[in-house]
């Protein structure tokens, strides 16, 4: 490395200050290289971002989230399984090629298989609703949606994916049968779900 070089690098300073949960950041200062500090100042010129503390904040939290400590040049790993970044237009058209049976099967699969490779799934029973919001977190940290739940309820917003595709996942991942809604006008759709009676 060149140090001379990478001492006059810019220097960004995160300043001490309450955040909005009551809670005390600590101040950091490091280098970055000329390319992300022209970057970091287009962003805050052409107001994208607020300021470059935040905006810095906000990177380190998506580092974060989407677990990319784990992340190495062209395999992206999260939750126990690799990722894959695709646009939603290629999804879409190849769940245009499958029946609504197939598309209900293929996600319930999915589930299952989900449910045995992330570890932190493990040992969780599903079959309560309270534990739900673990699944939908992970959900919206993917870039599915926005979910919230209510007791035995979930709703939806923002989602490309099939009402179907979501039936047969939430299926799948908590061994409930689901009936649901769809309300295109507000862009969200509202699943209920009831417990298997066992024969």
């Amino acid at each position: 490395m060149n140090i001379k070089k990478y001492l006059s690098f810019p220097k960004i300073i995160f300043p001490a200050k309450l955040c909005e949960r009551g809670m005390m950041l600590k101040e950091v200062t490091f280098a970055i290289s000329d390319d992300l500090h022209r970057y970091l100042s287009f962003l805050e010129k052409s107001r994208f971002v607020k300021n470059r503390e935040d905006t810095l904040n906000t990177a380190l939290e998506f580092y974060r989230m989407l677990a990319m400590h784990d992340w190495l040049p062209f395999a992206y790993r999260m939750g126990g399984g690799r990722i894959m970044l695709m646009d939603t237009t290629t999804i879409l058209d190849f769940l245009h090629l499958l029946t609504n049976e197939e598309i209900l099967n293929a996600a319930r699969t999915s589930a299952l298989k989900r449910k045995v490779t992330n570890p932190f799934f493990k040992d969780i029973d599903f079959s309560r609703p309270d534990n739900w919001s673990l699944v939908l977190r992970e959900m919206e940290i993917m870039g599915w949606g926005k979910f919230s739940r209510s007791r035995n309820e979930i709703q939806v917003e923002a989602c490309i994916l099939p009402a179907f595709y979501l039936k047969g996942y939430f299926e799948g991942m908590f061994g409930y049968q689901f009936s649901y809604q769809v309300f295109p006008a507000q862009n969200t759709m509202i699943f209920v779900g009831m417990k298997e009676k066992k024969e």
